[in-house]
């Protein structure tokens, strides 16, 4: 039987990998992204030369035009940013993903959106709209995880949004019956369904960041340890996440770490191609989920 690699020995391997492999790859394109740059730059130079003219020509309209050319010089970065960092991941990620076990990367797919409603995980919302998807096995676990926008529309004027950062899903090869749910602590702590009622756990710090409902307080107890909340707190720092939520629901455990930043994101412009970084980081957001399944031994098919 084949040895399982420590987290160290992952760790290394995959820097190993970088550095010989995808560093190599990225290099190909540092000259397309110093030539973005540069045209970021010219915008900037045109926009603040315009202004210039604006304040001594038209100080009435200085202002206005102001915001209204940092928009556009913003939009024109966002959009450069967002072409380039889709031609090198398309080129990249399969690279990338070659250095862990059975992972695959693809854009805007979600394959187990039906559970999120259900679960309860967030509240309600009626639009969804995802990013970088990556679907994988680990000791012969699936799990998958979407980089995902959750958005309640009242109307064409009035929307908010529920949800924004990566949304995990760790098949549970377990046999629980319940459907639990934990999220950010609220004032009234009201459930999300009538068949959840609101439970106290022991853990005084816990309550206090946390809201737990659950349709069987037995095995919330159970699911819900101080190892367990050591471990999800370990991927809040992995995504640097704000918020967390969980649910337990159709032998699934559903993972939702809230991030402001753009997820998995490796083309800046104003970095070297070849950045590191962007990679360690990516690769410890992933780790983060795989020591999860460790706790859980998912590999495991037994009842709790």
């Amino acid at each position: 039987m084949q040895e399982q690699k420590t987290y160290n020995q992952m760790r290394k391997e995959f820097q190993e990998s970088f550095f010989k492999t995808i560093s190599p790859q990225l290099l190909i394109y540092e000259n397309e992204r110093k030539k973005n740059l540069l045209e970021i730059k010219i915008y900037v130079i045109i926009a603040t030369l315009i202004e210039i003219f604006m304040i001594f020509y038209e100080p009435f309209f200085a202002f206005l035009a102001a915001i209204v050319l940092a928009i556009i010089v913003i939009f024109i970065y966002i959009e450069k940013k967002k072409n380039f960092e889709s031609k090198i991941k398309e080129h990249i990620m399969p690279l990338t993903c070659k250095c862990y076990d059975n992972l695959i990367w693809k854009y805007c797919d979600c394959s187990f959106e039906n559970l999120v409603l259900p679960s309860c995980i967030f509240p309600m919302f009626n639009c969804a709209v995802y990013d970088d998807n990556f679907k994988g096995k680990y000791k012969n676990v699936n799990y998958e995880i979407n980089e995902a926008s959750y958005i309640n529309k009242i109307d064409s004027n009035h929307k908010s949004v529920v949800f924004k950062g990566a949304l995990i899903k760790l098949d549970m090869n377990k046999s629980f019956k319940g459907n639990t749910v934990i999220r950010p602590d609220s004032l009234l702590h009201i459930p999300p369904k009538l068949s959840l009622k609101h439970t106290t756990l022991e853990d005084v710090n816990f309550e206090k960041k946390y809201d737990v409902f659950t349709d069987d307080e037995v095995e919330a107890r159970y699911l819900i340890t101080p190892s367990f909340m050591e471990r999800l707190n370990n991927m809040k720092l992995a995504f640097n996440a704000e918020k967390v939520y969980c649910a337990f629901y159709k032998k699934y455990l559903l993972i939702g770490l809230s991030v402001k930043k753009d997820l998995f994101s490796v083309c800046s412009l104003v970095k070297p191609i070849n950045d590191s970084k962007q990679f360690f980081v990516m690769f410890e957001e992933i780790l983060s989920i795989i020591k999860l399944i460790d706790y859980f031994k998912l590999d495991q098919k037994t009842n709790l």
